[in-house]
């Protein structure tokens, strides 16, 4: 038992309600889409009905660096990044740093996509880092629900900005729900027989948010990190250390070492250190990055994905002419820390990408039930002032926003699949949630809030039904191919939209005969 005098309780209460209710629509939207952002990668993989490719460079590309070298400016061969696209195939990025009129360091280059088995050239790009990644075709469902989370797609740096401000708003609701709880132990088996409809949700949203409170103070902290580090923590350091240049702050930071570029030489065999890095960290590399490409002072990086137990995976430096080791990189700095230690743990703790698909399974499960504290604490609130015409009309808005947003992102993956392979499945992804989310606004306004309600579980179960249709429409590789293939993740997440189809459908059910008794 917490114990608290009752005026501090009520207190605790006001401030508990009111900070929810305020921006708990907005925090329950980062929230939802950040629970399906944990599974961005998997639903990437899906939506381009691809296996999960287990080796990302199973083969060689030390050859297909060197060949593409010379299809490219000497002006762009400063730097290298090397990585695997959805579709299984390389993507490399040769570039070099430029300032923009508004003071800021950006990667300018070309990037090119390439089938690695043969080594034909699939797509050749030109632009910074920035915009050649938001023309990614393959990859824009996946980008769009990663944006919607990270800033609720609104401009850099305000989106940041405000899910920092949610996080912090999480994890007021938190603590003063930790305080609330009186009987905290009790409160988290308490579901009682024989009771209102208000008084069993109430129970309800107890046991989930007694449950779920260690789980959402961690999301909100993690989150608030990545927020504030990204908008404001790093501008900030760099105007009081550095003059304003951010590109200073991040070399400075990640340890990089301040040499003039040298003479132009051959630099050493990028396979060699992948198999070098891949027995040392005991798994496979990730991602390859070289600095001053074919020059006497280059330098490989290579990262690696985390061993099974581990939160963090190695990543390895070597010298790029010779291939001989130089050390191990931590995420900050040149040696190892305890900052860099708990910033790399940050992010697979807001992630869940520590354990695999397991880890990444509870924190799904822990992020829709946050889902629903958040959706019955406003719904709570607002019952219990029903008698008010005004709060009636927010509890059609906790409607929208509750079955109207998943209803949305379902809609930006069908409008996706519609235009996949087309240019225009950049603007169709975000204008397809667009569309429906205007839909649901309209629907809002001409219906009651109990068919409201009832119309947009129905809508969320149509558009979940939908998406594996459309999958398999816009790749037609059904579940005997997948299985061939070894695309078990397509068949898995089809399996998920329509388990998720059939429990809205149950709940339609459900509404439809409280809506007969009512009559």
């Amino acid at each position: 038992m917490i114990p608290l005098e009752k005026r501090e309780t009520k207190l605790l209460i006001l401030i508990h309600g009111w900070s929810s209710i305020v921006l708990g629509l907005l925090l329950y939207a980062v929230v939802l889409t950040g629970t399906v952002s944990v599974l961005a990668k998997e639903i990437g993989y899906w939506s381009a009905s691809q296996p999960v490719k287990k080796v990302p460079f199973a083969d060689p590309v030390n050859e297909i660096v060197n060949k593409l070298s010379k299809k490219v400016g000497r002006a762009y061969r400063d730097d290298v990044s090397i990585s695997t696209n959805i579709a299984g195939n390389l993507s490399i990025f040769f570039h070099k740093h430029i300032k923009t009129s508004e003071g800021f360091s950006r990667d300018r280059g070309v990037i090119f996509e390439v089938n690695p088995q043969t080594g034909e050239i699939l797509n050749r790009r030109e632009g910074t880092g920035l915009e050649l990644f938001k023309t990614d075709q393959p990859s824009a469902l996946k980008r769009f629900l990663v944006d919607a989370h990270v800033r609720l797609y609104l401009p850099s740096p305000w989106g940041l900005l405000v899910t920092g401000v949610l996080g912090l708003v999480m994890m007021l609701a938190a603590v003063t729900g930790l305080f609330m709880h009186r009987h905290l132990l009790r409160d988290i088996f308490t579901l009682r027989k024989r009771k209102t409809s208000v008084l069993e949700q109430r129970d309800k949203h107890s046991v989930a948010a007694s449950w779920g409170l260690p789980f959402a103070f961690l999301l909100a902290f993690t989150g608030c990190f990545f927020s504030f580090a990204t908008s404001f923590g790093i501008p900030a350091l760099a105007m009081v250390a550095f003059g304003g240049n951010q590109a200073q702050l991040v070399r400075t930071v990640a340890g990089a070492e301040f040499t003039r570029p040298g003479r132009r030489m051959q630099t050493g065999n990028i396979d060699v250190m992948i198999k070098d890095a891949e027995a040392r960290a005991a798994s496979v590399a990730t991602s390859i990055s070289i600095e001053h490409f074919g020059r006497k002072n280059a330098l490989v990086t290579i990262a690696s994905k985390p061993t099974e137990g581990s939160l963090e995976g190695k990543t390895y430096q070597y010298n790029g002419l010779d291939g001989s080791f130089k050390r191990i990189m931590p995420s900050i700095g040149i040696v190892p820390s305890m900052g860099a230690k708990i910033v790399t743990i940050i992010g697979p703790l807001h992630f869940g990408n520590f354990a695999g698909i397991l880890s990444k399974a509870i924190w799904v499960a822990l992020g829709f039930s946050s889902c629903y504290i958040i959706l019955s604490g406003l719904t709570l609130w607002v019952r219990r002032r029903k008698e008010n015409a005004g709060w009636r009309v927010f509890e059609r808005l906790i409607h929208v926003f509750g079955l109207g947003l998943p209803s949305a992102l379902a809609v930006s993956a069908i409008a996706f699949f519609a235009f996949v392979g087309s240019p225009a499945v950049l603007t169709a992804t975000p204008l397809g949630f667009v569309v429906a989310a205007m839909f649901v606004i309209l629907l809002s306004l001409f219906l009651s809030s109990e068919k409201l309600e009832k119309i947009l579980w129905a809508l969320l179960a149509i558009t979940l039904f939908l998406l594996p249709i459309c999958r398999y429409v816009s790749s037609d590789l059904g579940w005997g191919a997948a299985l061939e293939a070894g695309a078990i993740t397509v068949i898995a997440i089809d399996l998920l939209f329509i388990l998720s189809g059939i429990i809205c459908v149950y709940i339609v059910k459900k509404k439809s005969h409280q809506l007969t008794i009512k009559a």
